[in-house]
């Protein structure tokens, strides 16, 4: 049972982070700036770039493990320090994941402006 619910997350993460667009577009790592550089987020809403891709996938990920740990904070409620530092660690994770997704999205629109 344990194996099968891995499966569902990660197809799921999997899915949330774009990846059958990345299987079925082939997308760019990098996309051509305006001023001749590379940028690593795509400036038009219906697409995406690789790179995009993985850090979206990596941060959801983080959100996951974050829930994850909070989840598993409750097992240890007994000592209350490591439920604490496990609860902590847990916030910070899915804050990272939530503040690294909207990040993407604010330097998608910095690229399209």
């Amino acid at each position: 049972m344990t194996l099968v619910a891995w499966a569902v997350v990660l197809f799921s993460v999997f899915i949330a982070g774009g990846g059958i667009y990345d299987l079925l577009d082939s997308p760019y790592s990098f996309w051509p700036g305006s001023s001749g550089g590379l940028v690593p987020v795509h400036p038009y809403a219906g697409e995406q770039t690789l790179n995009e891709s993985v850090v979206s996938m990596a941060l959801t990920v983080f959100m996951f493990a974050g829930m994850l740990l909070a989840y598993k904070s409750t097992g240890v409620a007994y000592d209350s320090k490591k439920a604490n530092t496990m609860l902590v660690i847990a916030i910070a994770l899915v804050l990272l994941g939530l503040a690294g997704n909207h990040y993407l999205l604010i330097l998608r629109r910095l690229v399209r402006g």
